[in-house]
């Protein structure tokens, strides 16, 4: 099988233009001027590509006949040898490539005019991501590809006593039925399959038996035994049923760590023959302190929400999908621009501006979102108050999706921008998204959506009061300085306080297990 190589390319997102071949409005590609990305892109798909760019346009448009995958503001392709060199003979021609090519588990800018050689990014060049598990599109098919060629097994055991967990990667698609059915699950987290068992299933290995398997580093016994505690029969049979119950939480599951609170039950039918199944283990909570020792947030959160009756968690909503954000009038922005743009709402979080509603003449509105995106700052201008500060924060760029709409007739644009941390969260460790609340039920699903995604254990609807509310007093939830009318509410996605408030609930009884799943 031809070797692979993964190519992610700079784009501004999608937009419709006029298409001056077929006189309508069409799907294309924003991509900048001055790198090589636009003359890459049409060299590689060659017919299945088209330069549509409207006349004096400030950004080069390309549509494609083809299937297109973006993760984070780039096109993933999948390249042979041949079609790589191609692409390096373009970007050689360029003071900017604005062309990365994935390898040795790191993002690489192709040669360019000033360098000769793969120039690894630095900071936020480039892409940040890990395309593993993704399928990119071929250019010479259109159509998408696995990211890499056949399927590779990472096994990771915590000990040489309990079950390894195998992780499937690489070319899975196509063999996801055969997976499934022979009980191996999909992890949204990883990206990759996964299997928990002694031995993979006879069918699994024969997909990876040319392929070596990569012990990953196993974890001290000594770490899980210290923070483990023996649950009674009854409680072990109610675990049980409740993980029965609530298996599809469990297929997102990511590789446990020895700090981990996971509920794990070993079947007698999956161990050796002389060795007898263990008992379930978990995280033991930390009861609250009750000799004078001072609580920290979460202790107190815990503490404080046991003497309050729990917020009701009612989500009823006709169109979950859709809500209406408020915007007014908030000032004039400025930065050493042509034209005035004006502000319609704000929020700035430590200093780094997360949301901004605007709109003007397009000209002027392009050049703000150039400013931020390279991480330049821009001022918005209240007529009663001093001048607010807007940025990405020193040294960042490239940090907003954008979300404009054009009125050609009236040369006037309205953009939205939103900081990456808002469109995708990182749930891999500590950081912090945001919630644009609308209502209170909102806000607490899109929470329990948020918890859900972040710790190792299921998160069920009756507990969403409790969390919506324990979290504000831990300070894990807190409203974000804005103004424009929208209500904006910062969450700390911190894996170990969130899992805390959750065992210390149900170690002092404010939140329980679901009774209709035990």
């Amino acid at each position: 099988m031809a070797e692979t190589h993964i190519v992610a390319v700079d784009t501004y997102a999608s937009q419709r233009v006029k298409d001056p071949q077929r006189d309508c409005l069409i799907s294309a590609h924003k991509i900048g001027y001055s790198s090589a990305a636009a003359e890459t892109l049409l060299t590689l798909f060659g017919t299945k590509a088209r330069d549509v760019s409207p006349a004096k346009a400030s950004y080069r448009y390309i549509a494609f006949d083809a299937e297109t995958v973006v993760h984070h503001g780039y096109l993933l392709l999948a390249l042979t040898s041949s079609e790589l060199a191609s692409a390096e003979t373009v970007t050689r021609r360029y003071h900017g490539a604005a062309v990365y090519r994935w390898q040795d588990q790191q993002w690489c800018e192709l040669p360019t005019l000033g360098s000769d050689t793969y120039t690894p990014i630095i900071g936020r060049s480039g892409p940040s991501f890990d395309p593993s598990g993704y399928r990119p599109t071929a250019s010479a098919t259109g159509e998408r590809e696995s990211a890499v060629n056949g399927i590779q097994v990472e096994k990771s055991q915590r000990s040489p006593n309990e079950k390894p967990w195998f992780w499937l990667m690489g070319d899975t698609y196509p063999h996801r039925d055969l997976l499934k059915r022979h009980g191996a699950r999909f992890s949204g987290k990883r990206r990759a399959w996964y299997w928990v068992g002694w031995e993979l299933p006879d069918a699994i290995r024969q997909l990876v038996q040319n392929t070596a398997e990569i012990e990953a580093p196993s974890v001290a016994v000594e770490s899980v035994a210290a923070s483990t505690v023996v649950m009674s029969p009854e409680l072990q049979r109610q675990i049980l049923a409740v993980l029965a119950q609530d298996d599809a939480e469990r297929d997102a599951a990511p590789l446990p760590t020895a700090m981990s609170p996971v509920i794990e039950p070993i079947k007698a039918e999956t161990l050796p023959a002389d060795e007898k199944p263990t008992a379930i283990r978990i995280l033991k909570p930390v009861p609250l302190p009750t000799d004078g020792t001072p609580m920290d947030p979460v202790q107190t959160a815990i503490r404080d929400t046991r003497t309050l009756p729990v917020h009701s968690n009612a989500i009823h909503t006709s169109n979950p999908k859709i809500g209406r954000i408020e915007q007014s009038y908030c000032g004039e922005l400025t930065g050493s621009i042509t034209g005035q743009v004006f502000s319609y709402g704000w929020a700035v979080h430590e200093g780094v501006c997360i949301y901004l509603n605007m709109a003007g003449p397009r000209v002027a509105v392009e050049a703000i979102r150039a400013k931020l995106s390279k991480g330049d700052q821009v001022s918005v201008v209240p007529s009663d108050s001093p001048a607010i500060e807007l940025t990405a924060g020193e040294g960042n760029s490239g940090m907003y999706q954008a979300y404009l709409h054009y009125l050609p007739e009236a040369r006037f644009a309205s953009l939205i921008l939103l900081h990456e941390w808002v469109v995708t969260p990182n749930y891999g460790g500590k950081s912090t998204t945001f919630i644009f609340r609308t209502s209170e039920s909102q806000a607490m699903a899109k929470l329990k959506h948020h918890i859900t995604q972040l710790v190792n254990v299921p998160v069920f609807d009756s507990w969403t009061g409790y969390l919506y509310q324990a979290g504000q007093r831990a300070m894990l939830v807190r409203k974000t300085r804005s103004a424009g009318g929208i209500d904006l509410l910062s969450v700390d996605l911190d894996v170990d306080a969130w899992t805390r408030l959750i065992t210390g609930g149900l170690e002092q009884q404010i939140i329980q297990l679901p009774r209709s799943a035990l």
